[in-house]
């Protein structure tokens, strides 16, 4: 007996529906009444009370984090944008081989715990740091360069310039070049093939890039709470502040203010640049890198230093936590004094250390299986759905947690685990970890099945196969760089998460929850050892394939 199309899409999807409808419905439908409601509580049976949102407006204290709030995302995207431009020109003008040498550094800091970055970055940073180091050196310093506003925008740069750099490349990769060519033969200046042709043609892709990183800026946590000290107070740090005094009223309406905003954001990236910001273009055979050299210009060379400072403040971060694991003393300093291995010692021996580390793998784990299998569900329905309203309904479903600022799914989640119980335990962190990565695993097989040949599958049903089994057995093997993929970006997600994790966890921590901690409290060279070991594997694998990226091109010209 077979099963009607319509029973098996909606068997397909309805996973994924009911962890939408516990986990980001119900926790978002009573942050919202939460905020209508005078003592904060998740009902309006005593009427709907607007003060805590006429607050936002009149007092002195929530204007003020407000105003602080959107500085620190405009100046952080202004900054970003300037970097980025002018690193993904020269990116999309290198060679092949280049081109995915310089991506893979870019793209590098993406598998790296962002614990572990602002870690590293208030190691740069402090006053024994690096560079107050290096002052010190030719008598200057030291300079208060952490803990402060500088240190903030510095730290949610360095986290957002992956993100536009791999949409501007994208969107410059597929310029078609011949239109700048024929300017050029028709005596056009170069900055007026610049200002008239190119930049044109890129414009929304950098503008719908910039609201996309000004609504992620708008909703950062740890940056401000780690490196940005006491007086750099946002939006997502008062949340939280007044979580933890139990003044849900004005969390909540703070909260919903932010989640209207990224709505707004997103939906404005969108109108300008359409869904291939979702999933970017793939036509870089028409770029500028394969058909034109690099002229060397004043504006080129401004490009390089741009880019070389890109790297600078993407990689040195992974490095220089290292040296800092092997010093003798107990604090944090740069150079390193001596030469020990004793936290590392300390680290494999530790139970607190171990029982994060194995917390944390256990709950990748099992996030990377159901966000995949969730992620493959709601792919292969709205692939497969004859109604394009019903396909639109799924996409945009499915990408709805990107959208929701972490810190208002932290507060939420936590409200609605505590009345389920789940506080505290795996099952819960793990529910959590796979609501924030199913959008990115249904982008990721979205992609693969639109290249699928449905021919096959033609041939597999003709053969006597039914559809579940030609789907497990031949779609989906053939697409098993996808599916492996997303698993990574899964687990490397939850590995990576600390929000949600820090409201969710209570004794067992995770450890990302675990470093977070300690930075607040004391840092020891044993949080550096943590780093190396978290960071070595990453490193490695960041050389092997810019060695394969580097070979390539070698290998297939002989």
């Amino acid at each position: 007996m077979r099963l009607s199309g319509s029973i098996v899409r909606a068997g397909l999807v309805a996973p994924a529906a009911l962890l939408f409808a516990v986990m980001l419905m119900w926790p978002l439908f009573n942050i919202l009444l939460r905020s209508l409601n005078l003592k904060g509580r998740a009902s309006i049976a005593d009427g709907i009370y607007w003060g805590h949102y006429v607050a936002l407006a009149q007092d002195t204290l929530l204007r003020q984090v407000v105003l602080h709030s959107l500085m620190l995302a405009v100046v952080a995207t202004a900054v970003t944008a300037l970097l980025a431009f002018p690193t993904a020109y020269i990116i999309s003008r290198l060679s092949r081989s280049l081109s995915s040498l310089m991506m893979v550094a870019v793209l590098m800091p993406f598998w790296v715990s962002i614990i572990v970055r602002l870690f590293a970055f208030t190691t740069i940073l402090g006053t024994q740091g690096i560079i107050n180091s290096g002052l010190g050196l030719i008598g200057i310093g030291p300079l208060p360069l952490l803990y402060n506003t500088f240190a903030t925008i510095t730290g949610m740069v360095a986290y957002l310039l992956p993100y536009l750099i791999l949409i501007l490349v994208s969107a410059m990769r597929s310029i078609d070049v011949s239109l700048l060519t024929a300017a050029r033969t028709m005596g056009a200046p170069e900055h007026r093939v610049f200002l008239d042709i190119y930049f044109p043609q890129i414009r929304p892709a950098l503008l719908s890039g910039m609201l996309l990183v000004f609504v992620l800026a708008l909703g950062f946590f740890l940056t401000p709470a780690i490196l940005g000290g006491p007086y750099n107070l946002t939006i997502p740090i008062f949340i939280q502040q007044q979580i933890q005094i139990f003044q849900w009223g004005k969390a909540a309406a703070m909260g919903i203010v932010l989640l209207a905003v990224s709505v707004l954001g997103y939906l404005i990236s969108l109108r300008i640049a359409g869904s291939g910001i979702l999933s970017p273009s793939e036509r870089g055979t028409r770029g500028a890198a394969a058909d034109e050299p690099l002229r060397a210009t004043p504006v080129t060379l401004l490009c390089w230093a741009a880019l070389a400072l890109v790297m600078i403040i993407l990689i040195s971060p992974l490095l220089v936590v290292m040296p800092t694991a092997f010093t003798e003393t107990t604090q944090i300093r740069f150079p390193p004094v001596g030469f020990t291995g004793k936290w590392f010692a300390e680290v494999l021996t530790s139970e607190m250390w171990i029982g994060a580390f194995l917390k944390s793998i256990r709950v990748a784990l099992a996030t990377g299986v159901l966000a995949g299998l969730m992620g493959l569900g709601l792919a292969r329905a709205a692939s497969r759905m004859e109604s394009r309203m019903l396909q639109a309904v799924i996409q945009a479903a499915a990408i709805a947690p990107l959208i929701v600022p972490v810190i208002l799914l932290a507060i939420g989640i936590f409200d609605i685990q505590g009345r389920l119980g789940l506080i505290g335990t795996d099952v819960g962190l793990i529910l959590a970890h796979t609501l924030l990565c199913v959008p990115l695993t249904f982008l990721i097989f979205a992609n693969a099945l639109a290249f699928v040949d449905l021919s096959i599958e033609q041939a597999s049903w003709t053969m006597g196969a039914g559809h579940i089994r030609t789907f497990w057995r031949i779609v989906v093997p053939g697409m098993m760089p996808s599916v492996i993929g997303s698993f990574l970006i899964s687990f490397v997600t939850s590995w990576d998460e600390a929000v949600i994790a820090m409201f969710q966890t209570e004794l067992d921590k995770t450890l990302p929850v675990t470093i977070y901690s300690l930075l607040k409290s004391g840092i020891t060279p044993a949080v550096s050892a943590v780093a190396t070991i978290i960071t070595a594997p990453v490193l490695i694998g960041a050389i092997f394939f810019g060695l394969r990226a580097l070979r390539k091109p070698s290998l297939q010209t002989s």
